[in-house]
């Protein structure tokens, strides 16, 4: 951590930039990512925040993370008009949907067989889409 004393050996009071804090909130960074970004340690973040806003680190961040969320949420409704990928990963995450396809058993007769798109699955399609790798 950087050094926060002042010519005479006091410590200096360590300046949070709150639009940058912010910004790391909506961006889902944890309070130990914050506190490195700002050399400190995380007991300066929740002693910051509450002298500043009057409320706990974990009350600010979760106000402040819904903008990211809200903004990654417009991102994926917006990709999913150009890419089928999204589209899918959207349907199949969001409204329930599944690929369904009609299997014809031994004796003739319809077996409904369900693909299930796992979790590491969505995760790979996810990551691919936001690396550009998707369209």
């Amino acid at each position: 951590m950087a050094n926060h004393t002042d010519n005479r050996g006091h410590r200096r009071k360590i300046e949070i930039n709150f639009e940058e804090l912010e910004k790391l909130c909506r961006f889902q960074c944890t309070e130990r990512e914050i506190a490195e970004w700002f050399h400190c340690g995380i007991s300066t973040i929740e002693t910051r925040v509450r002298e500043q806003f009057g409320v706990s680190f974990q009350n600010y961040f979760e106000t402040k993370r819904v903008g990211g969320l809200v903004s990654l949420r417009r991102n994926m409704f917006k990709m999913s008009s150009t890419s089928p990928q999204m589209a899918i990963f959207l349907a199949k995450n969001w409204l329930r949907m599944s690929d369904s396809h009609e299997i014809t058993g031994a004796g003739g007769e319809a077996i409904k067989h369900e693909i299930i798109v796992s979790s590491e699955s969505a995760k790979k399609l996810t990551k691919a889409i936001l690396n550009g790798e998707g369209t």
